[in-house]
């Protein structure tokens, strides 16, 4: 029998500011959008709305991969892609596809421009072949993002006994 190989794949969602900006609060996230580095992390990393779920994000990536990819490719490609993990408050995801359509996934991550009437951008942050993997990478990613914007070290430190207390829950659990 043969074993089914799939591709984990992290990704992000990012919420440029408006170009053309309508209201003041618009006008404002505009125009202090390049003034520091810690702004425009801040204003590309927000939270993702509520009505921003996986089940959404499946349909946006099925639907871009039908668009781009025509009927055929949505048909193997689209039923392959399952969202595994995703946070509102992060913007951070993890799609499991198959091996072989790993690339028109993450093709289909960049052509996305809206997500639930919302600007947004989606892109591949990191692929791998084991969901561990790739949440061992988005905690070391999401240290060095805390880490570029300046955080005291009690956030650091608070972050690494977080991480330390998800090591440890894992060891007991092998033991069992």
């Amino acid at each position: 029998m043969v074993r089914l190989k799939h591709r984990y794949i992290l990704f992000d969602i990012l919420y440029p500011p408006v170009s053309d900006p309508r209201t003041g609060t618009q006008r404002e996230k505009f125009s202090t959008f390049c003034n520091n580095p810690k702004d425009t992390l801040l204003t590309l990393h927000a939270p993702s709305p509520a009505s921003i779920n996986s089940k959404s994000i499946a349909n946006i990536l099925r639907n871009a991969v039908a668009e781009h990819y025509g009927e055929i490719a949505a048909g193997g490609v689209g039923n392959s892609i399952i969202v595994k993990y995703f946070s509102n408050k992060t913007s951070t995801g993890i799609i499991r596809c198959s091996r072989q359509d790993f690339q028109q996934v993450m093709a289909a991550i960049a052509l996305v421009t809206k997500v639930d009437n919302y600007d947004a951008l989606m892109r591949c942050v990191h692929v791998s072949g084991t969901i561990r993997k790739c949440e061992q990478f988005s905690i070391r990613r999401n240290k060095s993002l805390i880490i570029q914007l300046g955080r005291d070290n009690e956030m650091v430190n608070g972050l690494n006994e977080f991480v330390e207390m998800f090591k440890d829950s894992g060891k007991d659990s092998d033991e069992e």
